[in-house]
C-alpha cells in the first residue's frame, strides 16, 4: 500500500475516533444539562410554593392572633435552618426576624407571590450567609401597616447548581481525554495495520514467505494475523502442489509423449503390413491409456491437496467401505492365488469423502496385490477407539527399505525394484494428500516380510 494511502487511512480512522468522542459527550452533556434543569426547576417551584403557602399561613395567623403572637411565631421559625425573615413596623423599625434590615432597592409588589431578588450583605448575619445573595423572597403588608419579609436560602440549591457545573466541566476534561486515548489507540491500531499492510505488499510483490509478526499481546489482531498466516500458508502450500505438478508434468510426461510421436513417426516411414500397424496402435493405445491415468492421478491429488471435494463430504461408514472394496478386488487375488483377508470393527464412521477415501484404499490394496508374491496374504484391518479409527493394510510382499520410506511417498517416485512393473509412481501421492484432507497421519511399518501401511483417522 501507498505511503499517501496509510496517510489517508490514517487521517480517516482518527477522524472517526475523534467524531465518536465527540458525538458520545454532547449526548452525555445535554443528559446532565436535561437533568440539571430539571432539577433547578423543580427546586425553584417547590421553594416558591412554599414561601407563598407560608404568607398566606402568617396572613391568616395575623388576622386571628395580632401581631404580638405573629412576631412570637416568628422567632420560633427563624431559628430553623434555611429559613429568612424580617418583620418591620409602619415607622420603619425592626420587629421579628433574622435579617438587620430591609434589602435595599426592593420593588416588590405586596402580592404574597414568590420573586427571586439580590439580597445586599450588609442585611445578611453572617452565620446565616457571608456574600450578598440570590433569594425567592415573598412579602406582604398587614393592615397595621406592617411589612413582612420572607426569604429562603437556596444554599442546597446553589450546591447542586455547582455541582452540575462540575459535572459539565468533568466531562469537558473527560472528553479531551477520550480525544487524547483515541488518537493514541487510533495509532497503536494503525501501526498493526501498517505491518499487516507491508507484509501484504510483500506477499503482492511475489514473496510468498512473508508472514505477518506477532506481538506478545495476544489480541485479536494476533488471532487475526494467526488466522491469516495460516491462510498464506495454505496458500503457499497450493501453489507449491502446483508448481511441482507443472514440473512433475514437464519432466516425466514429456518422455512418454516423445516416445509415443517417434514410435508414429518410425512406423510411418515405410508401409508396413495390416499386422505391424495393429501391433503400432495397440501399444499406443496402451500408452495413451497410462498417460490418462497419469493425468487423472495427477488431477485426483491436486483436488485432494485443494480440498475441493469437501462439498460431497459426510459420514462414512469405513466397515461397509471396506467390505465392498474387498468384494471388488477378491477376483484379483485369486488370479495372484493371493489371499485377502478383512478384520473389521463395529462403530467405524468418520466424516469424510467416501470417493476419496474409496480411492486412497484401493490404491494401497493395488499396491498391496501388486507387490505381493503368489500364494501370499493381504490383510485390510479396521480397528477402533474413542478417539480414532485405524485402517491398515498389510501384504507379504518385499516390504520398503527404511531410507526410502519418506520418498516413496512424493510424486512420480518408484523404487528399484519396481520399475518393471506397470505404475507412475503417483499412488502412495494420492494416499498421502488424502490422509492430509482428512487430517489423518499415515504411517509405514516393515513387517518383515511385507509392508504395513496403517492410516489413523479422528473422530
Amino acid at each position: 500500500m501507498k505511503l499517501p494511502e496509510l496517510r489517508l487511512i490514517h487521517t480517516t480512522v482518527v477522524r472517526l475516533a475523534i467524531k465518536s468522542v465527540l458525538l458520545y459527550g454532547l449526548i452525555v452533556s445535554l443528559v446532565i444539562a436535561a437533568l440539571y434543569w430539571v432539577n433547578v426547576s423543580h427546586v425553584d417551584e417547590q421553594l416558591e410554593s412554599e414561601l407563598e403557602q407560608e404568607i398566606l399561613r402568617l396572613n391568616q395567623m395575623f388576622e386571628s392572633a395580632g401581631s404580638e403572637q405573629l412576631i412570637k411565631h416568628i422567632d420560633q421559625l427563624q431559628q430553623q435552618e434555611g429559613r429568612i425573615y424580617f418583620l418591620m413596623s409602619a415607622s420603619g423599625n425592626k420587629l421579628a426576624g433574622n435579617l438587620f434590615g430591609w434589602p435595599e432597592d426592593v420593588d416588590i409588589e405586596f402580592d404574597g407571590r414568590a420573586h427571586s431578588i439580590w439580597v445586599n450583605d450588609e442585611v445578611i448575619p453572617r452565620d446565616v450567609h457571608d456574600d450578598d445573595a440570590y433569594w425567592p423572597v415573598a412579602v406582604t403588608r398587614f393592615a397595621d401597616g406592617s411589612q413582612l419579609l420572607l426569604a429562603r436560602n437556596v444554599e442546597q440549591a446553589e450546591t447542586l447548581q455547582e455541582f452540575s457545573e462540575f459535572l459539565i466541566e468533568a466531562m469537558g476534561l473527560a472528553m479531551a481525554f477520550a480525544v487524547l486515548i483515541a488518537v493514541v489507540l487510533g495509532r497503536q491500531i494503525l501501526k498493526r495495520m501498517d505491518i499487516i499492510s507491508a507484509t501484504a505488499s510483500d506477499i503482492m510483490a511475489g514473496d510468498l514467505s512473508q508472514r505477518i509478526p506477532l506481538g506478545n499481546k495476544h489480541d485479536e489482531f494476533d488471532t487475526l494475523a494467526n488466522r491469516l498466516n495460516a491462510m498464506l500458508d495454505r496458500i503457499q502450500q497450493l501453489i507449491k502442489g502446483l508448481r511441482e505438478v507443472t514440473d512433475n508434468i514437464a519432466h516425466d510426461l514429456r518422455s512418454p509423449l516423445t516416445r509415443l510421436r517417434n514410435q508414429m513417426e518410425v512406423t510411418l516411414l515405410e508401409p508396413r503390413s495390416e499386422g505391424e500397424y495393429q501391433k503400432v496402435l495397440r501399444q499406443s493405445v496402451e500408452d495413451i491409456e497410462g498417460l490418462i491415468k497419469t493425468f487423472n492421478a495427477l488431477l485426483g491429488i491436486a483436488q485432494a491437496e485443494a480440498g475441493n471435494h469437501r462439498t460431497l463430504w459426510g459420514q462414512v461408514d469405513l466397515r461397509q467401505l471396506a467390505v465392498d472394496l474387498v468384494d471388488l478386488y477378491t477376483p484379483l487375488t485369486e488370479d495372484k492365488q493371493q489371499t485377502l483377508k478383512l478384520h473389521n470393527g463395529h462403530g467405524a464412521t468418520i466424516f469424510g469423502s467416501r470417493n476419496l477415501l474409496a480411492q486412497s484404499l484401493g490404491n494401497l490394496l493395488e499396491n498391496a496385490i501388486k507387490y505381493t508374491p503368489e500364494g501370499g496374504t493381504i490383510l485390510l484391518q479396521i480397528n477402533t477407539s474413542a478417539s480414532h479409527v485405524e485402517v491398515s493394510i498389510s501384504d507379504t510382499g518385499p516390504g520398503i527399505p527404511e531410507s526410502e520410506k519418506a520418498h516413496v511417498l512424493e510424486k512420480f517416485v518408484r523404487l528399484e525394484n519396481s520399475r518393471h512393473t506397470p505404475g507412475n509412481g503417483l499412488g502412495l501421492s494420492l494416499v498421502q494428500a488424502v490422509a492430509s484432507l482428512h487430517k489423518a497421519t499415515l504411517e509405514l511399518e516393515n513387517t518383515h516380510p511385507g509392508l504395513k501401511v496403517i492410516q489413523r483417522f479422528p473422530r
